[in-house]
């Protein structure tokens, strides 16, 4: 009597695959343990370096300050992340904060800015402010320099609107008379040509 031989070949590759999934999680598992590992506290607020930049506002435009630029607006204004800073214009002090960022008033010309802290220091020189107003900068050139144009000669924004408005009204009825007399005269033609005027004796 013959007896089967069973095959086994198919149950010991699964055994074999499944004792290598299990190999590799253990593996995984250990991994963090059995590595070398590294950690170091995050800087501190003091080690990370000190930045600052300070910028001008005239409408909606913000101005960085740079050396040797123009700008417009007369309120500066510091931002940075040092733990405190001391501000100087032109060689005095003008501000000390611990917050985050402090605005002062600025004179209209040339100016040299100084930003100090304890690790730290900025220095913005020979930047000239413009008055808060872009539309200025002619009219400020010019009461500067004295040569073209007077003071006197500037007027009001509502003395220029009041002009203007008599300028567009007398601009209106002068249209209006030379259209007037136009189609006048062209109607007084038609008539003299088509129709006769019945004369009575």
């Amino acid at each position: 009597m013959k007896g089967k031989i069973k095959d086994n070949t198919h149950g010991s590759a699964a055994a074999k695959t499944w004792l290598i999934f299990i190999g590799f999680g253990v593996l995984t598992l250990l991994s963090p343990i059995v590595s070398p590992t590294t950690a170091a506290e995050p800087p501190s607020s003091n080690d990370r370096g000190c930045f600052a930049y300070a910028f001008t506002t005239s409408q909606n435009h913000l101005f960085l300050l740079e050396s040797n630029k123009t700008a417009f607006g007369s309120n500066v204004t510091i931002k940075h992340n040092c733990e405190y800073i001391e501000v100087y214009t032109n060689g005095t002090f003008e501000a000390i904060t611990y917050e985050n960022q402090v605005t002062f008033p600025l004179d209209v010309g040339n100016n040299n800015i100084e930003i100090r802290s304890e690790n730290y220091s900025k220095n913005i020189t020979n930047v000239f402010i413009f008055p808060d107003r872009l539309s200025w900068e002619y009219e400020y050139y010019e009461w500067e320099n004295r040569n073209k144009v007077e003071i006197d000669e500037f007027i009001s924004i509502v003395t220029a609107q009041s002009r203007e408005n008599w300028a567009s009204i007398l601009s209106i009825v002068m249209v209006f008379s030379l259209v007037t007399m136009v189609y006048w005269n062209l109607i007084n033609s038609y008539i003299d040509r088509n129709y006769c005027e019945e004369v009575k004796k």
